[in-house]
């Protein structure tokens, strides 16, 4: 049970952390004993947990600037000593249609593309990782450290209505495929999490309320008309999950679908000789 889990005196840093999964992943950890660091966008996250206090740590900055993000990792590093686990859990979803419905600047042109799901979810992405990776190597700790993406079953199958939002999560499984054999001689565990459909204020603007009993009355709702569900929470017991099992998790990717956790890329590993 993942309640059983111990993570006393590790320093988890989580981006994206001021709503959603990454605030449930945050709560979870910090009750498991870990140290905090909220890496927010402009929101301040809307919990009980004291975000200033001697295991937490709240950073407001925009993921896709190099040199805030830099900054945030070495002031966790420098209040707790050390970062364990990484988990670059920022995600945002360009306008829908835009692809189909370019829009005239006024000037005889057309405007450009809203790249904000690159900005944040491949080179937020990268950036939380590589930066990750670097502090990681600091620990020197033959345990291993852990960086857990969140994704996306976007970042399996793309989704009508969100081509930039799913290439965006495409990019994540690449860095899954990629990152593990080299990531592995230095005891850093580098796995994924890809949730279907879940309940969170993004998923849900003006409707979603916290709680397990919200998110059972609006799945029962969601179901009678043909669409399954997963809760925050559940996305952040995966997290847990592949902490624990530490460097036995590298390259492992979990989908978190009807609110059940399933292994997914080892399934596509075994069937890559039929189709390479």
């Amino acid at each position: 049970p993942i309640e059983t889990y111990s993570f006393e005196g590790k320093t988890v840093l989580i981006t994206g952390a001021s709503s959603g999964i990454g605030l449930e992943t945050a709560e979870l950890f910090y009750s498991l004993g870990a140290n905090i660091a909220f890496i927010c966008g402009r929101k301040t996250p809307p919990t009980k947990i004291p975000l200033e206090s001697p295991r937490t740590l709240r950073i407001n900055l925009n993921l896709s600037d190099w040199s805030a993000l830099s900054a945030a990792f070495l002031a966790t590093y420098e209040k707790f000593g050390r970062i364990d686990i990484v988990v670059p859990n920022a995600g945002l979803a360009e306008p829908p249609g835009q692809y189909f419905n370019l829009q005239e600047d006024g000037e005889g042109g057309l405007k450009p593309l809203d790249m904000i799901a690159v900005e944040i979810d491949i080179k937020g992405t990268m950036y939380t990782i590589a930066l990750g990776i670097h502090y990681l190597k600091k620990n020197q700790n033959p345990t291993g450290g852990s960086i857990v993406i969140m994704s996306s079953m976007a970042g399996y199958e793309g989704v009508s209505g969100m081509p930039g939002y799913s290439a965006s999560k495409h990019a994540a499984t690449a860095l899954l495929r990629s990152l593990p054999r080299n990531a592995a001689p230095l005891n850093i565990a580098v796995s994924l999490v890809a949730p279907s459909m879940t309940y969170t204020p993004g998923a849900f603007p003006g409707t979603y309320k916290p709680g397990k009993a919200a998110f059972e009355e609006m799945d029962a709702k969601m179901k009678k008309v043909g669409v399954n569900m997963s809760s925050a929470y559940t996305c952040a017991n995966a997290v847990a999950y592949l902490v624990e099992k530490g460097l036995d998790a590298n390259g492992v990717s979990l989908l978190v679908d009807r609110d059940q956790i399933t292994d997914l890329e080892s399934e596509i590993a075994a069937s890559r000789p039929a189709w390479f």
